[in-house]
């Protein structure tokens, strides 16, 4: 196996584990609060996972989440490892492009947003300081690089391509309802928007990692 080949596979892999790492994560802390999952998936913020139960934040119940700790060291490591993977597996085909800039940009915005939202803790994602300039950063930040990579790819594998953008697409468009849902108070939906905004990033990663592990050379 030569040495290209080796450094792709380490990327692709690394992206499908870090996918499956923040799923297992996020399932585990959820569990782990003794609410209903439905209840915790539909009506609570991801972000609320995170928050500590000495913590008081408004919206958050009161020691929602004992597995706080697992939740805020899964957002670090899914930035840091997003990051990597991404390094690892297509910056190289990317950088010599127009614009190259972009494509190390993105997903190193989203590893700083990832990292602030698991070092500072919050309840609202477009409100709460840092934790919230993180969780904007990561939303951006994941779902471009999503929408780019398909735009800049799409030759070399069109249908890659084409589900790159739609998931960047999704993740953006769930992003401004999201914010809309915050700003009107519509309670009931906006968890909802925040995983849409969230999970085609994850998606993408897990996507990502298969097709290129799959990729013959």
């Amino acid at each position: 196996m030569n040495s290209k080949k080796s450094i792709v596979n380490a990327g692709a892999l690394i992206f499908v584990l870090n996918g499956l790492f923040y799923l297992i994560c996020e399932f585990i802390v959820a569990f782990g609060t003794r609410y209903p999952l439905k209840e915790v998936y539909f009506k609570h913020f991801i972000s609320s996972l995170g928050v500590y139960t000495y913590q008081i934040v408004e919206g958050v119940p009161d020691g929602f989440s004992e597995f706080a700790m697992l939740m805020n060291i899964n957002f670090i490591v899914t930035g840091i490892g997003f990051f990597i993977a991404y390094y690892l597996l297509i910056f190289d085909k990317l950088i010599n492009r127009k614009l190259g800039i972009l494509f190390i940009l993105t997903p190193l915005i989203f590893a700083f947003g990832s990292i602030l939202v698991g070092v500072f803790q919050g309840g609202v994602p477009s409100e709460d300081g840092l934790h919230g300039l993180g969780a904007r950063l990561s939303f951006l930040g994941g779902n471009f690089t999503a929408l780019l990579s398909g735009i800049a790819l799409f030759r070399e594998n069109k249908k890659y391509g084409v589900v790159s953008i739609l998931l960047g697409i999704i993740g953006l468009v769930s992003a401004g309802f999201m914010n809309n849902a915050i700003n009107n108070n519509l309670s009931e939906v906006v968890a909802i928007y925040e995983r849409m905004t969230v999970y085609p990033i994850t998606m993408w990663q897990l996507i990502t990692g298969i097709v290129f592990l799959k990729k013959k050379y």
